[in-house]
């Protein structure tokens, strides 16, 4: 009888203390917070309800705005992060605060404070996987393994059912929750070879690699469990089962390439190869006979260039594509055997830009080039560049595309711009538009042909395609810092409407926000002569509630709909520029997508011919880490597709995969502007077609190959060319394997 009048009181004083707090809930939602009551109501809903979901905002908040500006100083971070723990008692944010203030003081060598903490995080979070985890972790790394294992064994243990924090979001929590027990297991197998138990190794990591529950949308990869089961039956004498995780750790890679990189390493002390060398034995080793590339910067005369973004074309009309780089270098192909820059051979004065593209914008027959940052058009006369028109809008221009939009002959330009920031504050930045007028002047027109955004969006990059395929050009624009993305619809006449919602490629929208879109590209990427569209998001895994992730649309009768994780591409935090092209002559357009920030890796996805794609990047020689702009061309004029990453060092991989299908590629010449951008190629087969368009630009302001390639298997029954004024022409008898030079 007395426990049921406790558990009465109890009850009671539960459901009032709640709806107390829903009433300072619906306080705070409406009182503004830029005042001194809004301070007071929420140093009092702190002070009241510690551990409520308004509290754990608060921390949140003031966690990253207290630690953004201090972010690479470790000594101010720990005087922060130590006052947010007092001023935030039973709080949930306090699992990532010791987190975070463990590796600080690690980093500062304080391994007495440090050990505090962890007892602390042990004790407040005592069912949690994750203090015991980081405990057996710095453990290790402080030479005390018997206790590491202690704590790594408790922390396997518990990672396999602990309990839900409810105020961090959900997506978030399970995107860790699914990687909880691989996290543990790699823990756990460190401390067991810091105490020399290699068997238990294996024991416990063959099982988890049979359970682990991470897919398509995790990050983590299992390339840590295929490690450390490497490297304990390396210590066994079995090198044959060393070599065999090894090669799979090195494929499935990492975020932060940490195992795959230690998986190599243990593979070259195996075999004693080279970097080269030890690529061919893990192709060998796994019968792979796909894509191949080799990195030939050394042989071309590409080494050691910084490069961010990357154009190609045949600026100087000897039949073999040249790079611009930065829209300011311009390195000059020697029949497809070595590149050398001439630079200021022809640049009358080279503009100090980020970025740019190539166009005739004075249908003189000659490339042209426009530069971003600042935005600057330099017509080519006589073998040199010089200026015809200042664009420059002073402000952060990312993405540039040209086109010819309202069809009177001459290319036209889209500047998608980026922010700027005063005082603090961020603000979005308009579009900007230019019309050309007989190559001569460029006229801003955003206004007028209605692309003009009431409320501007953080433009990123802008790809312009035909994608209804009405016989115009329409504008897709990618816009970052978690903002709607454009689609401006063509009306035929150069006026637009923003058609992205109705179509279903804005992005998807949760509570106002949107994704941070950076690199987008249209592609046919199955084969049906429609134009399909991959938008590249970078996805913070703490917003990954609110913000989308890399989005693959499929086009069925202007219906689009994202089937990224049924194809099979990979959730990755820092996806950045996309690349489509088919690099092995199968008729099916592959991906290439780079990740920028230091040490993640770029991804080569293989199209599989049945709406899925397989990852390749490791065996196919072109895992690049921190990269930003890509773009294609068959550079040597061999048939096949090579590959032109630039981030921080510019990497040309020459493809040299051998296979049985056919190729065919065209340069198409236009009646005005002579580069033909915005012209269609498609190749009709018995039962489907591949189509390819010119683009003025790609991504985030870089350029494929105006040149357009094909692979196939069965000889087209005829190619049709749709110039950009309309007017076809159509071949037949086409001879496979052949370089066609069309003119309209």
């Amino acid at each position: 009888m007395k426990f049921r009048s406790v558990l009465f009181i109890f009850l009671v004083f539960s459901v009032l203390a709640a709806t107390n707090y829903d009433s300072y809930e619906k306080r705070w939602q409406v009182i503004d917070k830029e005042t001194k009551s809004a301070d007071s109501l929420k140093t009092e809903i702190i002070e009241k309800f510690p551990n409520s979901p308004l509290s754990f905002q608060f921390c949140q908040d003031e966690f990253y705005d207290k630690l953004y500006p201090i972010w690479n100083n470790d000594s101010l971070k720990v005087v922060v992060i130590t006052k947010l723990l007092r001023k935030y008692p039973q709080n949930q944010w306090a699992r990532t605060m010791y987190r975070y203030l463990a590796h600080s003081l690690f980093n500062l060598k304080k391994y007495e404070q440090l050990q505090q903490t962890l007892s602390e995080f042990r004790e407040n979070f005592a069912d949690d996987y994750k203090p015991w985890q980081l405990s057996a972790k710095y453990y290790v790394e402080m030479g005390k393994p018997v206790k590491a294992l202690e704590f790594a064994r408790k922390g396997y243990r518990l990672s396999k059912d602990y309990p839900v924090l409810s105020h961090y979001p959900p997506q978030q929590w399970n995107l860790e929750r699914r990687a909880a027990s691989v996290v543990a297991a790699e823990t756990y197998a460190e401390a067991l070879k810091e105490n020399g138990n290699y068997e238990k190794i294996i024991e416990v990591l063959k099982t988890e690699l049979q359970i682990n529950k991470l897919g398509v949308n995790d990050e983590k990869t299992a390339a840590g469990l295929h490690y450390w089961v490497a490297a304990a039956y390396f210590k066994l004498g079995r090198e044959q089962l060393a070599l065999q995780h090894s090669i799979t750790a090195a494929q499935l890679g990492d975020r932060g390439n940490i195992y795959a990189k230690k998986a190599e390493k243990l593979l070259q002390e195996l075999t004693g190869f080279s970097e080269e060398e030890l690529l061919q034995f893990a192709r060998q080793k796994v019968g792979y006979n796909r894509v191949v590339f080799s990195n030939i910067n050394k042989q071309v005369g590409l080494q050691n260039i910084k490069a961010k973004r990357v154009a190609w074309s045949d600026f100087n009309k000897d039949d073999f594509d040249d790079i611009l780089v930065n829209g300011n270098r311009i390195f000059k192909n020697l029949a497809g055997k070595e590149f050398i820059e001439v630079t200021d051979s022809i640049f009358l004065e080279a503009p100090n830009s980020n970025g740019g593209l190539w166009a005739d914008f004075n249908n003189d027959g000659w490339l042209d080039i426009i530069s971003k940052d600042p935005e600057q058009i330099y017509v080519q006369e006589d073998g040199k560049f010089q200026l015809l028109a200042n664009l420059d809008n002073k402000v952060s221009t990312e993405g540039v595309a040209v086109g010819d939009v309202n069809n009177d002959g001459w290319l036209d330009v889209y500047l998608a711009n980026y922010e700027s920031r005063q005082d603090g504050t961020i603000k979005y930045l308009s579009d900007q538009f230019y019309v050309n007028k007989n190559g001569e002047k460029f006229y801003e027109a955003s206004e007028r042909a209605d692309l003009y955004s009431p409320e501007p969006m953080a433009g990123r990059g802008v790809n312009m395609c035909d994608f209804d395929m009405d016989g115009d050009l329409d504008i897709y624009v990618s816009n970052y810092r978690l903002c709607e993305n454009f689609l401006w619809e063509n009306d035929g006449s150069g006026h637009f409407q923003n058609k992205a919602e109705k179509f279903g490629l804005a992005g998807n929208e949760t509570d106002g926000w949107w994704g941070h879109t950076i690199g987008s590209q249209w592609a046919d990427i199955d084969s049906d002569g429609d134009w399909d569209l991959l938008t590249c998001n970078l996805a913070h895994p703490r917003y990954i509630d609110f913000s989308n992730k890399t989005m693959l649309y499929e086009n069925e009768n202007l219906e689009f709909r994202d089937i990224r994780a049924e194809a099979g591409i990979k959730f990755a935090e820092t996806h950045s520029e996309p690349c489509w092209a088919d690099f092995n002559n199968d008729g099916y357009l592959d991906l290439y997508i780079t990740c920028v920030y230091p040490q993640r890796r770029s991804f080569l996805y293989l199209n599989n011919a049945d709406g899925t794609f397989s990852d390749v990047t490791y065996l196919s020689g072109t895992r690049y880490f921190n990269g930003w702009g890509v773009a294609s061309s068959d550079f040597d004029n061999d048939g096949d597709v090579d590959l032109l990453v630039a981030g921080n060092k510019l990497t040309l991989y020459e493809n040299r995969t051998a296979n049985d299908y056919n190729w065919i590629e065209f340069r198409i010449y236009g009646e005005n502007h002579l580069d033909a951008i915005g012209s269609k190629i498609i190749l009709q087969h018995a039962n489907d077609s591949q189509i390819r368009q010119i683009q003025g630009g790609k991504g985030t302001t870089n350029q494929n190959s105006l040149k357009q390639h094909f692979g196939f298997n069965t000889v087209p029954k005829y190619v049709k060319i749709i110039f950009p004024d309309g007017k076809q022409r159509v071949l037949e008898n086409i001879i496979p394997n052949n370089i066609y030079n069309i003119y309209q």
